[in-house]
């Protein structure tokens, strides 16, 4: 059994492979369609790669932080290409980390890879995790950045410390590194990245959570190096020197003497870069290092001792200017008495006040290279060549909306304008476009040069000229979408066969999505197009006509819709049902209901949860019946996960008889799987009306699993508010 084998580590080698093919198959996954030749590669080294780490160890855990992969307390080599790339994608999605175990089928790795070509900009984590939901992945968890969650201290459970919301997640990424680098398991420079980001007071507060006993010399060094992103090729600055002190300030006292004696190691290092960091740090911090060493008692080499007596010879050095009678001659001139008392130790408060010296502190400390970066970038944005076109569109059109231009010179500047046109086209300067083409139509209400004026919006509207347009869209639309849409608004009806006629011919998924949404916005004013193309033989053209149909149809659609609910594809089928169930239509409620009988278990996974997003109330009974079916196998008890969630999203009260139930299945040979069980119960809770569930949250209070216990806090939190 998968659950009996020994947990070894990692074979390095086959992790790289797996890593490498992973993001090579998200990357077809999210540019071809399903079924693809270069998918279907892709996807089967993916998944031969993960079978055979899986049997090195049944569960493999990785975590993600900015373009780091960290796998076993470990980071993987950021200077590969694919490692990176892979990592900055899947943090740019908020994913903290992803679990993946034993059993893993080719489908679920597929679904998981579709999850990641997700668009991700306006989605909070939750809005993500019902994404995901909706997929049915049992064998894979991902957990996501939870920034509130954030905790650290010594003891934590791998439940218990929050670095994630909504699956598996390690520890605090941030512990995670400086946990690593105590131990000696992390890549030094594979975390000065992440630990430079942590604030001094932050760092410290962890470290004091440790046991001085169990901090070696050498874990101190990987801290104090790292934080001040040392290496033999690399002067530190007075700003990482003013942080090393911050740090070593806020620490336990036993703590201080350790990493003070580290710090001073390091900082001997370079001796030249210590004293040019110490004339630039403010005077109350050499004060402060001096007093901590004094303090502590730190042992300090000589050549570094040399260098704090001089500082503090400067700092204490009296006032020893030659004098005459009553006055100090400094520089060859003379400073009167009144001068010498405003300069004086004693008064200089009375004349230059806090608030006053943090002003100058502040001026003195100004980093002027940002805002001079900022004014040159000004400046070549001014000089760009797209800035200068559409200074020269905006001159030729207000030149032929003048009175000053004759017949000629009028035709001359609209042919010129008409190469600016397909050149704003070609860069997605859509706007532009829109510019030109309501210049010219109201110079056609005005009457002005009409023959000419008509001419060009009929070329403007011609077959040729939005060809052109629709392979723009294709290319660089994505970017300008806003002004994308407002150009096919101006085109209105003419233009929806022609983008139905691109989205039958695009590859690529991105593109696909893009081009139904320009068409989708036309609301029913596109269904006729859509009704005429769902006839195509190719199964993909009729899944997309369905899309569109159901985005923007109604009731009228629906006989159109219903002979391909049993259409031999199920992507078609399923696409078909749901516009069914947008309308609350009882056709698509009974197709639904027979793929919920059906003898293939992937069909059965995705009706179970269409009936949980559509909310099909009407199947509740048949839910409820598959809930209630004796699992045998860990498979069987995992199977009623999706029908758990699909039950809690409908919310019906009638299914908590069944839901209480399957909470009180027990098994000896798959705990893990009841457990899950009982946590993906517990998730659902908060679906039901509470005075339902008001018991099953109060036991939950005081499960053994911090998950439970989580979430029933949640729910009962809600509650109250």
């Amino acid at each position: 059994m998968a659950d009996d084998r020994e947990i070894l580590p990692l074979d390095a080698r086959l992790l790289s492979e797996a890593i490498f093919e992973l993001n090579v198959s998200r990357r077809n996954v999210n540019i071809y369609p399903p079924g693809h030749p270069s998918v279907e590669k892709s996807l089967d080294k993916a998944f031969d790669s993960l079978e055979r780490l899986f049997e090195v160890r049944p569960t493999i855990t990785f975590a993600v932080a900015k373009d780091t992969i960290m796998i076993d307390d470990s980071t993987l080599d950021k200077k590969n290409t694919a490692f990176r790339e892979f990592a900055l994608h899947i943090s740019g999605m908020n994913i903290a980390s992803v679990t993946l175990r034993a059993g893993l089928t080719r489908d679920e790795l597929y679904k998981f890879l579709s999850f990641l070509s997700v668009d991700t900009k306006e989605l909070t984590p939750e809005a993500l995790q019902e994404i995901l939901d909706g997929y049915g992945l049992l064998h894979i968890d991902v957990g996501f950045i939870d920034y509130d969650a954030f905790s650290f201290g010594e003891g934590m459970t791998e439940q218990g410390d929050g670095g994630a919301a909504g699956g598996t997640a390690g520890p605090g990424l941030w512990e995670r590194y400086v946990r690593g680098l105590l131990d000696g398991t992390l890549q030094t420079d594979g975390a000065s990245d992440v630990i430079q980001n942590i604030p001094p007071e932050t760092l410290a507060e962890m470290l004091n959570e440790t046991d001085p006993g169990k901090i070696k010399e050498a874990g101190c060094e990987r801290v104090i190096n790292t934080y001040m992103k040392r290496s033999a090729k690399k002067a530190f600055s007075s700003g990482e020197l003013a942080r090393l002190i911050d740090f070593i300030s806020k620490l336990r006292p036993e703590l201080k003497r350790q990493f003070l004696s580290s710090a001073i190691n390091n900082v001997t290092t370079d001796i030249r870069s210590t004293e040019r960091a110490l004339r630039e740090i403010s005077v109350d911090k050499i004060i402060e290092l001096l007093s901590t060493i004094d303090e502590q008692q730190v042992t300090i080499p000589a050549a570094l001792k040399n260098l704090l007596d001089k500082f503090s010879k400067f700092y204490q050095l009296g006032s020893e200017d030659t004098t005459f009678g009553d006055s100090i001659i400094a520089d060859d001139i003379f400073l009167s008495p009144d001068v010498v008392t405003l300069l004086g130790k004693g008064d200089f408060e009375s004349y230059v006040t806090d608030v006053y010296q943090k002003e100058i502190e502040r001026v003195l400390w100004f980093d002027v290279s940002e805002v001079a970066s900022k004014e040159l970038e000004e400046l070549r944005k001014s000089c760009s060549d797209e800035l200068v076109e559409r200074y020269f569109n905006q001159t030729m059109l207000e030149l032929i909306s003048s009175d000053i231009i004759a017949e000629d010179e009028y035709e001359y500047l609209i042919n010129t304008i008409k190469d600016e046109a397909a050149q704003f086209i070609e860069t997605g300067q859509y706007g532009q476009v829109l510019k030109i083409f309501r210049v010219i139509e109201a110079n056609i209400s005005k009457k002005k040069f009409p023959d000419i004026s008509l001419e060009a919006i009929k070329y403007y509207k011609s077959a040729e000229f939005i060809a052109q347009f629709i392979e723009s869209l294709r290319i660089i639309g994505r970017q300008a979408r806003e002004d994308a849409q407002q150009l096919c608004d101006y085109y209105g009806e003419r233009i929806i066969e022609p983008l139905i006629e691109a989205l039958v011919v695009e590859e690529s998924q991105s593109i696909r999505h893009f081009l139904i949404s320009l068409i989708t916005n036309f609301g029913d004013k596109a269904i006729p197009a859509a009704i005429k193309h769902i006839s195509d033989s190719r199964w993909f053209v009729k899944r997309n006509m369905l899309h569109i149909l159901n985005e923007c149809g109604s009731k009228e659609v629906l006989p159109h819709v219903r002979p391909y609910c049993h259409h031999e594809n199920p992507k078609v089928s399923f696409e078909a049902i749901k516009c069914l169930l947008k309308e609350g239509d009882a056709y698509g409620v009974n197709a639904l209901r027979g793929y919920l009988h059906s003898e293939n278990r992937e069909l059965v996974e995705q009706a179970v949860a269409l009936a949980g997003i559509y909310k099909v109330k009407e199947l509740v009974p048949d839910l409820i019946q598959m809930l209630r079916k004796k699992g045998i196998t860990g498979k069987d008890i995992y199977e009623k996960i999706p029908i758990v969630r699909a039950l809690g999203q409908i919310g019906d009260p009638q299914a908590l008889d069944a839901v209480r139930k399957a909470l009180s299945t027990r098994s000896i040979l798959f705990k893990n799987a009841v457990e899950r069980l009982k946590e993906a119960i517990y998730r659902s809770l908060r679906y039901y009306p509470y005075e339902h569930v008001r018991d099953l949250v109060e036991k939950g209070l005081k499960s053994k699993n911090e998950r439970i216990r989580h979430d029933s806090m949640r729910i009962k939190e809600a509650r109250s508010n």
